[in-house]
């Protein structure tokens, strides 16, 4: 349950970045570039899609996490 929580707020702040706050991630791609990681420039072109699937993908591990709590 704890790895659903964990998921989903990391997935929130990403999207909430991507909605409204590119340019924090387009710093962090920067510094990511440095390392071994690339981040996709397709994901900045549909910042908004990408942003808003994000927090859709949080809300749901988030009811995974509160739906295992309650059931299990």
């Amino acid at each position: 349950m704890g790895m659903f929580i964990a998921i989903g707020v990391l997935s929130l702040i990403f999207g909430l970045l991507f909605i409204v706050a590119p340019s924090i991630l387009k710093n962090l791609n920067e510094l990511t570039n440095r390392m071994a990681v690339n981040i996709e420039e397709k994901a900045f072109t549909y910042r908004f899609g990408v942003g808003i699937s994000m927090v859709i993908a949080s809300l749901l591990f988030f009811f995974v996490a509160y739906y295992i709590k309650i059931k299990g």
